[in-house]
């Protein structure tokens, strides 16, 4: 039996060869969506850029492969741009999983200090001192990780992360590469989402 993933003939249909295929559909959808602009009908509009998107994503011949995992990624975050609510909730779970990756290991136990070494001569003179600052260091138990105070300074983190913000907050070296991924994607739900409800108050 053929996948359900794929493009099937119509079971009643006369002749298979001249079913429509997903390349055809979506030319029809994308003219009959210029239709529906043209007569300020955006919801129709927005179902038609839908339908056509979704045969672009199913065409197997005429969308290459690359092009074709665009799309589903697409699809599966924002619905092509048209569902807010997914996006919403990517956004959501992406930042769920940050707070409890930066808690468990971006903070460390501590702000580091700075620290002030210097060398004064054997028969006196000048000293020359180096100022340096130790690296975030992170010992704690995992028990004691999870805290209310931990939480606050994650939800800051990542809350900033959003807008592109450096949070300031001294973090591991894990907790730095997890803020400069949630800096990258966090932003990026974050407009589809707006996209997304901005289509829906259009239509």
């Amino acid at each position: 039996m053929p996948s359900p993933r794929d493009w099937r003939t119509g079971p009643h249909h006369s002749d298979p060869e001249l079913t429509p295929d997903p390349d055809d559909v979506a030319a029809v959808y994308r003219q009959l969506r210029k239709a529906f602009e043209d007569g300020k009908n955006e919801p129709g509009a927005a179902d038609f850029y839908y339908g056509a998107m979704e045969m672009r994503r199913h065409d197997r011949t005429g969308t290459p492969p690359g092009e074709r995992g665009l799309l589903w990624g697409y699809w599966l975050v924002s619905g092509y741009g048209l569902r807010a609510s997914r996006a919403l909730g990517w956004l959501l779970a992406a930042m769920a999983i940050t707070i409890v990756l930066i808690m468990g290991l971006g903070l460390p136990n501590s702000s580091p200090k700075q620290v002030a070494t210097g060398t004064v001569p054997a028969g006196g003179g000048q000293v020359t001192l180096a100022v340096d600052k130790q690296d975030p260091q992170l010992t704690l138990p995992v028990s004691d990780r999870f805290t209310q105070e931990r939480f606050d300074k994650a939800l800051r983190v990542v809350l900033n992360s959003v807008v592109f913000r450096s949070s300031g907050q001294d973090l591991t070296t894990w907790g730095t590469y997890t803020e400069m991924v949630s800096r990258f994607t966090e932003p990026v739900l974050l407009a589809l989402a707006i996209l997304a409800m901005r289509s829906r108050i259009k239509r």
